[in-house]
C-alpha cells in the first residue's frame, strides 16, 4: 500500500512541478521569454479591468435589413466580422458581444492593452464596403467577388510615380474573376473606379484586360493604411452598419492596482485560512495547506495553458474555490473524528472520513456547478468569466482536497509522524 501511495505521490510532486514551469513569470535576466510548452509561450491574459484598455459600444443599424432577414444572424455575423479586424490589429484578448442598449441592439468590445485607440475604431466601425464602377459609375465588382484573406500589401516597384509605395494585392474569387475580365476588357483605356464606402481610394486607367484574376489596388496609402485596408478586405464587409454610441477607457494604473488589491485580499484570506487549519486541526491541517498551495499552483497553470482571460471577477471565483477547497478538508476531518471516536485504526478512519465525506462534498459542489453553468448560459461579459473560472476552480478543489489531501495524510500515518495525526 506504501508503495502505492508513494507512485501517487510521485505523480502528485510531477503535476505541481509542471504546474510551478508553466505558472513561472518571465524575467529579463534569467527567463527573458517565460516558460515555453510546445513551441508556445504562454502568457496569463488579463482582462480590461487589469491591464486597462478600452470599453466600446457600438449600436447596430437593423433599419435596413430585409423584412425575412434573420436579426441574430446579423448581428452574428457582425460580430465575425469585427473579430477578424480586430485580430488581423494583433490585439489579444479582446472582448466582442452582443448587447441591447433601451430596444436597440448593440456590440460590446473591449480591447485591452489598446494603446492608439483612433485607429482602433477606426478600423472597427467602418463598414468596409469595396466595389469596383465603370467610367458610367455601374458596380462590376464587390468585395464579396474577392477570395477571403487574400488580400496583402506589397510594395509596387514597378508603375512610374508608386515605386517603391504600399499597395494591396487582391484576388478574385472565379465568379469575381469572369466579371472583373469582362470589365476590364470592355473598358480599355478607360478608368475604373475603386470606392471604399462610397470614399474613392484608387482610379486606375485599365492598360490591358485582366484575366488572372489578380489586381493591385494603388493610391496615397502609408504602409499603416494599407495594411488596415488588406484587413477589412480580408475580414469583409460588415453585414450592417454601426455606430459608436458609447467609449470608456481603463487605464493601467487602474489596472495595476486592481491587481495588487486582488492579490493581497487573495494572500491574506489564504493566510488566514492556513492559520487556521493548522490552529484547529493540527498537523492535518498543514497537510491541508500544501493540498491548498496545490491547488493554487495548478489552477493558474490551467488559466495559462487554456488561455483565460482573468478578471476581478475572475479572481474572485479562483478565491471562492479555495473556500470550496476547505470546506471540502473540514467536512473531511470532522467525519475523522467520528471514526476516531468509535476506536478505529488511524488509517482505517482516514479512509472512511473521507467516504462519508465523499456525498455531502458531491453534492455541495455539483449544486455550485449547475449555478455557474446557469450563469454561462444566460450571463455575458465578466458574468460569464466568472462562472467559467469559478467551475475550473471547483473541478480543481475537488482533486486537491479529496486525492491530494488523501494521499498526504495516508504517506503520514504510514510513517513515525503518524503519532502526531491527532485532531
Amino acid at each position: 500500500m506504501k508503495k502505492k501511495l508513494l507512485i501517487f505521490f510521485a505523480g502528485i510532486a510531477v503535476l505541481t512541478i509542471f504546474g510551478i514551469y508553466v505558472d513561472a513569470p518571465s524575467t529579463q535576466i534569467l527567463w527573458p521569454k517565460g516558460p515555453n510548452f510546445l513551441r508556445k509561450n504562454i502568457e496569463l491574459k488579463q482582462g480590461l479591468d487589469l491591464k486597462g484598455g478600452s470599453h466600446l459600444v457600438y449600436e447596430a443599424d437593423l433599419s435596413k435589413l430585409a423584412k425575412d432577414t434573420d436579426k441574430d444572424q446579423a448581428i452574428s455575423g457582425a460580430i465575425s466580422v469585427l473579430t477578424d479586424r480586430i485580430n488581423g490589429l494583433g490585439v489579444a484578448e479582446a472582448t466582442i458581444q452582443p448587447t441591447t442598449v433601451g430596444n436597440k441592439e448593440a456590440i460590446i468590445i473591449e480591447l485591452p492593452g489598446v494603446n492608439d485607440l483612433d485607429k482602433a475604431k477606426q478600423l472597427i466601425g467602418s463598414t468596409a464596403k469595396l466595389e469596383f464602377k465603370d467610367p458610367n459609375g455601374v458596380v462590376v465588382a464587390e468585395g464579396s467577388d474577392l477570395v477571403p484573406g487574400a488580400a496583402q500589401v506589397t510594395f509596387n516597384q514597378q508603375q512610374k510615380g508608386i515605386a517603391n509605395s504600399p499597395v494591396v494585392d487582391i484576388t478574385f474569387n472565379s465568379k469575381g474573376k469572369n466579371k472583373f475580365a469582362q470589365a476590364t476588357s470592355s473598358n480599355v483605356g478607360k478608368i475604373i473606379t475603386i470606392e471604399l464606402d462610397g470614399k474613392v481610394i484608387s482610379s486606375p486607367t485599365v492598360q490591358t484586360a485582366i484575366t488572372d484574376g489578380k489586381a493591385i489596388i494603388t493610391g496615397d496609402f502609408t504602409v499603416d493604411s494599407a495594411k488596415f485596408l488588406a484587413i477589412q478586405l480580408n475580414a469583409g464587409a460588415l453585414p450592417i452598419p454601426i455606430k459608436l454610441i458609447e467609449e470608456r477607457t481603463v487605464g493601467a494604473s487602474l489596472g495595476t492596482d486592481s491587481i495588487k488589491m486582488s492579490l493581497l485580499a487573495g494572500l491574506i484570506g489564504m493566510l488566514i485560512v492556513f492559520l487556521f487549519m493548522i490552529f484547529y486541526y493540527k498537523l492535518p491541517g498543514l497537510l491541508s495547506a500544501l493540498a491548498l498551495i496545490v491547488y493554487a499552483i495548478l489552477v493558474l497553470a490551467v488559466f495559462k495553458l487554456l488561455g483565460i482571460v482573468l478578471t476581478l471577477a475572475g479572481i474572485a471565483a479562483f478565491i471562492i474555490g479555495i473556500g470550496t477547497a476547505v470546506d471540502g478538508n473540514i467536512l473531511i476531518f470532522e467525519r475523522m473524528k467520528e471514526e476516531l471516536r468509535d476506536n478505529k485504526s488511524l488509517i482505517v478512519s482516514i479512509q472512511e472520513g473521507f467516504k462519508r465525506a465523499w456525498s455531502s462534498i458531491r453534492d455541495g459542489n455539483t449544486s455550485h456547478i449547475l449555478v455557474a453553468i446557469i450563469l454561462i448560459w444566460f450571463g455575458t461579459g465578466s458574468v460569464r468569466g466568472f462562472a467559467i473560472v469559478l467551475i475550473i476552480s471547483i473541478i480543481i478543489s475537488l482533486f486537491t482536497a479529496i486525492s491530494v489531501s488523501r494521499i498526504f495524510l495516508l504517506l503520514v500515518a504510514n510513517s513515525k509522524l503518524g503519532k502526531y495525526l491527532k485532531i
